[in-house]
């Protein structure tokens, strides 16, 4: 069975665009998902996770965005969050994750 979700890792741009919908069944398995995200975030001098198209993201996969926003602020990497206020959870959820790091910032369009 083939995902219903894709990520795209620029190192031009040090952007990584998601789309889709993430029901992955531990926070291992987003590990491993997310493990090119996390390996750029740690040699870029800023990084952008576009969660414009994200449709579904369950609670393992927020933790796995706390992850990278944890990692960034390890690395001092200033990190936004691209979504949309038209998703709920965007405004909710990925919004929540601020307070974690200083150098986060959250863009809704």
């Amino acid at each position: 069975m083939s995902p219903n979700y894709r990520i795209d890792v620029d190192r031009q741009t040090n952007t990584a665009v998601l789309s889709g919908v993430f029901r992955l069944a531990t926070p291992e398995q987003y590990d491993g998902v997310f493990a090119p995200i996390a390996a750029r975030l740690s040699a870029a001098p800023e990084f952008t996770v576009d969660l414009s198209d994200v449709v579904l993201m369950n609670s393992s996969g927020l933790r796995a965005l706390a992850d990278l926003v944890m990692a960034a602020r390890r690395n001092g990497t200033p990190l936004t969050f691209l979504g949309r206020s038209a998703v709920p959870w965007h405004g909710k959820s990925v919004a929540s994750l601020q307070p974690l790091y200083s150098g986060l910032t959250v863009r809704l369009s």
